[in-house]
């Protein structure tokens, strides 16, 4: 690879994705290469096929080295939320005297804060605000004058199985250096800016397998949490009700649209042994409309159990390859949750689509963020 250019690996529930890029124009993101390899993913923080997954990795970093002609040494790893957790800490500071805050002394408060977990490491912090004095609510404290300090830190703690998993299969690959992110923690840094995360900011990235349910304050995520349903599970349920093949539900898929109400004659075309076969679009519908009630019911429990609480009138933000692909899925989910829902909005890149926030995330973060989001 070049010497600017950065090499990133995230996991979806159903691919695995490398990017190859470097920063350009305005922040902008100039992808060089784009790679991926489907697997069979993971369900409940568990690999599918976790035997086969060396394999997997070795091949995706073998046809990024022979495209770009150059080795990958340095990776950064985009960890699903199904492996991680976060947490919130309150830390505060009194100085004998007034001073001017610097980074030093932020690094400070963060150092004081430690985890008692044998299973989980910290591979993400960064904070939701801090407080000088008694109530100066500041975004950042860096080169105020005060005698206290008090922060909210947020701390993504990742499953040490994947984490070594993963730097097992690295090293295979002679990859020498390597960095862990949460791919929740950078969708939050890429698809907000400041100040709407400042309001707070609610994401629903629904996959394959998985979806994500996050609620960004600041820099960090004041709740964070998964369940293992997505649009595979949609597929999955046409192909049975159907009696269908899981190929040809997935065709079916795409083509499926809630926004209309169909006629009993209505039809969707499907492919069956080299012909077109009629589908009703009613049933079909009705089958796709039963498994997003229970994705949206999924979400809504992740709302109830949430320590911190957000303004009502915070819309849903909706990004992955599941939900947000569906023509009508959106007003679908909004309707359930009685809440906004609005399709997450992407920065603009050669692979602005939703199905690739996570991935471009993480290379964001890679380029952008490295040093300045605190990873540990």
């Amino acid at each position: 690879m070049a010497e600017k250019d950065v090499a990133i690996l995230d996991f979806g529930s159903q691919s695995l994705k490398l990017l190859i890029g470097r920063g350009d124009v305005n922040s902008a993101i100039n992808v060089k290469g784009f790679f991926e390899e489907k697997y069979e993913g993971f369900m409940d923080g568990e690999f599918l096929d976790e035997k086969n997954l060396d394999k997997v990795i070795a091949s995706i970093i073998s046809k990024a080295e022979k495209s770009c002609d150059n080795k990958i040494t340095t990776i950064t790893v985009g960890v699903p939320t199904e492996f991680c957790f976060s947490s919130c800490k309150n830390v505060s500071q009194t100085y004998i005297k007034p001073k001017k805050i610097t980074q030093k002394d932020v690094d400070a408060l963060y150092d004081k804060v430690t985890f008692n977990t044998k299973t989980h490491m910290v591979i993400n912090r960064d904070a939701i605000y801090f407080v000088l004095g008694e109530n100066n609510r500041v975004s950042s404290p860096i080169g105020k004058i005060d005698s206290k300090i008090t922060a909210c830190f947020s701390f993504i703690l990742a499953d040490n199985k994947f984490i070594d998993k993963v730097i097992k299969a690295l090293i295979k690959c002679k990859v020498e250096n390597f960095n862990f992110v949460s791919s929740a923690y950078a969708e939050g840094l890429y698809l907000f800016d400041n100040e709407t995360r400042d309001r707070y900011a609610l994401l629903v990235d629904c996959g394959y397998i998985t979806t994500t349910v996050a609620l960004y304050r600041g820099r960090g995520i004041l709740n964070l949490s998964s369940f293992s349903l997505g649009s595979g599970h949609i597929c999955a349920d046409l192909s049975s009700l159907l009696k269908i093949p899981f190929e040809s539900s997935e065709s079916l898929f795409k083509k499926v649209v809630l926004c209309i109400s169909p006629e009993e004659s209505d039809t969707y075309d499907i492919m069956l042994q080299g012909r077109a076969v009629p589908v009703s679009m009613k049933v079909a519908n009705a089958i796709v409309e039963s498994r997003l009630e229970v994705i949206a019911r999924g979400v809504q429990k992740c709302f109830a159990s949430w320590q911190y609480d957000f303004p009502d009138f915070i819309p849903v933000n909706l990004t992955g390859g599941g939900i947000a692909l569906i023509k009508g899925g959106k007003d679908y989910l909004a309707k359930i949750l009685g809440k906004n829902v609005e399709v997450a909005k992407m920065p603009f890149s050669q692979y602005s689509k939703v199905n690739n926030s996570s991935c471009m995330a993480v290379l964001n973060y890679a380029i952008y963020n490295n040093f300045g989001g605190k990873n540990v």
